[in-house]
């Protein structure tokens, strides 16, 4: 690529170069002395190679953005990113992360949120189908306790609408205990643990496999500290998958490059670390 625009590049420093050549000639030798036949041909000349110019710039400006686009795209398939957009969830996404429309081997789903209860509510039927057809989810949200401090921080960043972080961790709480309820004899589960201080972000994991094919999603949402995810961040989708690993690079390099892994052994890291929390908050508010 950087090979064809550097001819490019040549192609239009010479008709540059000539344009100026031939202008010289048709400004200094007037038509009368090199004749209308050969003035009228050089001026033609002179034309096309000006319009050279200017199509030629044009089309090397647009190479160059397609270049750096496509630069970027590879940097971000490297690390396993395959599409950068908006944070809400749209409806698509939605039946890809629960098993819709095709995913229907889901196994496991995973979210860290501060208290996640607009996306609990808003997804609390999908999850009970999820977990009737085996799917286990595990949530990870703040301590409503033990994470009291960095809640009181948050909240002064970004005064919540509708009750404090607090409520909305209870809140998501009330939700998981009706969904645990509602689906306690199907093959899946719910399980809530809470951290104390590890948040950094909101995302999202979800695990599928097919015979011996094993795929992970990843869902993050990055946003200012004074604004919710749901009214203004980046969303960040990830894909790991057999795909990913294809190629001549060793598996072992592209695991270690990959981001989706690195955000699930993130997970599990923060889940087994909490392995104490599990439910505590179910049965009762503190």
């Amino acid at each position: 690529m950087k090979k064809s625009l550097s001819k490019l590049f040549y192609i239009l420093l010479i008709c540059l170069i000539l344009i100026i050549g031939l202008s010289i000639v048709l400004i200094t030798l007037k038509k009368e002395i090199l004749g209308e036949a050969l003035y009228t041909i050089l001026m033609e000349i002179d034309k096309s190679l000006i319009l050279t110019i200017i199509i030629g710039t044009i089309a090397k400006m647009i190479s160059n953005d397609i270049y750096k686009v496509k630069k970027n795209d590879d940097k971000m398939r490297k690390i396993g990113i395959y599409q950068i957009g908006e944070g809400k969830l749209d409806n698509k996404q939605a039946n890809i992360m629960f098993g819709s429309n095709g995913y229907e081997y889901l196994l496991e789903l995973k979210f860290l949120f501060i208290s996640g209860d607009n996306f609990t509510l808003s997804f609390k039927e999908r999850m009970k189908e999820a977990i009737k057809q085996g799917c286990n989810i595990k949530y990870l949200i703040a301590d409503p306790i033990e994470s009291k401090e960095n809640l009181e921080r948050s909240e002064a960043l970004c005064p919540q609408p509708e009750g404090h972080y607090f409520e909305q961790v209870y809140r998501t709480l009330e939700v998981i205990k009706e969904i645990k309820q509602e689906t306690k004899d199907y093959k899946g589960s719910i399980e809530v643990r809470h951290y104390k201080d590890e948040y950094r972000y909101n995302y999202r994991l979800a695990i599928y496999k097919q015979d011996d094919n094993q795929t992970i999603r990843l869902w993050a949402n990055f946003q200012p500290q004074d604004k919710d995810a749901i009214d203004l961040s980046l969303g960040v989708h990830g894909i790991f998958d057999e795909k990913y690993v294809e190629g001549n690079t060793y598996r072992s390099d592209k695991e270690s490059s990959s981001i989706v892994l690195s955000m699930n052994r993130s997970f599990d890291m923060i889940w087994k670390k909490y392995e104490n929390t599990s439910n505590i908050y179910l049965n009762n508010k503190n």
